[in-house]
């Protein structure tokens, strides 16, 4: 079992692998009847969902190495601080109308007076320097670019629905370690393009709008019963796929479907109808 490192767990918690779990035995027996004929998008999950993170030691070492390039502003220990503070208030406090980006260098400027086009400077400069030393932390899923793939070849609309509080670099890197570089989604996430965080439902509806398919025709598919499920309340069709369960405090959404990453990949195979489009 893989711990959670406590201090960051209320931002990105430590998904953890169950040696045994619940088996839905209806799951099993009606697998093969369950109707999706409705869906034309699929939203997939990030974080132990597609691909594996040793968070414990992933965000210690992404903040931390941000803290040293602005070292001759700030104490490491300050910015860092201020910065997880920062995530905290994109995913518990009220959106105001711009980006998860614009809140977030708001937040930076207003506490540590570092401007935004300084701390994207600087940010660049990990970027090119310093984000290489985090592959290690990451890596593949058993069955996961291959589930995403099959959606991809059946026409449907893709989606990298991971919570926007990175910037885009940080989910393309994790995208490169993890063998999710090839695969092409119609959108992704990111603090840049996203005005919203998981688990508001706003989040998900923002996403059906840019996509252009209601909500109501949307897959979510993710490991988190909170941040993901919370899908539901928008009106899309969900699918908790638990290997790398999250159970955090407080709501948690119902599952349409649910299974482990060998029974999400068959799921798709025998219910996932196929697009018009082509690729």
């Amino acid at each position: 079992m893989q711990l959670c490192y406590p201090e960051f767990s209320w931002v990105f918690p430590c998904p953890f692998s169950q040696s045994r779990r619940v088996t839905f035995l209806c799951r099993k027996l009606f697998m093969s009847r369950f109707d999706l004929s409705h869906i034309r998008a699929v939203l997939f999950d990030l974080d132990g969902t597609l691909l594996q993170v040793r968070m414990e030691e992933f965000i210690p070492r992404y903040v931390g190495g941000l803290a040293e390039r602005f070292r001759d502003l700030v104490s490491p220990k300050t910015f860092s601080r201020t910065f997880l503070n920062g995530i905290r208030e994109l995913i518990q406090g009220p959106a105001d109308g711009t980006t998860n980006e614009a809140r977030l260098l708001t937040s930076l400027e207003r506490k540590l007076s570092i401007s935004a086009t300084d701390f994207r400077l600087r940010l660049n400069d990990y970027r090119d320097q310093g984000v290489d030393e985090l592959a290690r932390l990451v890596t593949e899923i058993p069955h996961a670019v291959e589930a995403v793939d099959h959606c991809r070849r059946q026409g449907q609309t893709l989606v990298l629905a991971t919570n926007p509080v990175f910037p885009l670099f940080m989910i393309d890197a994790r995208r490169r370690w993890s063998g999710l570089d090839e695969i092409s989604f119609d959108h992704v996430s990111s603090y840049e393009n996203s005005r919203f965080c998981k688990p508001s439902i706003s989040y998900f509806e923002e996403i059906a709008e840019k996509i252009g398919v209601p909500a109501a025709e949307c897959l979510m598919i993710g490991n988190d019963s909170s941040h993901d499920l919370a899908a539901t309340g928008a009106g899309m069709t969900t699918y908790l796929v638990d290997t790398y369960l999250v159970e955090r405090p407080g709501r948690r959404w119902p599952s349409d479907y649910r299974g482990n990453h060998s029974e999400l990949l068959s799921f798709l195979q025998q219910n996932l109808p196929r697009q018009q489009t082509e690729f």
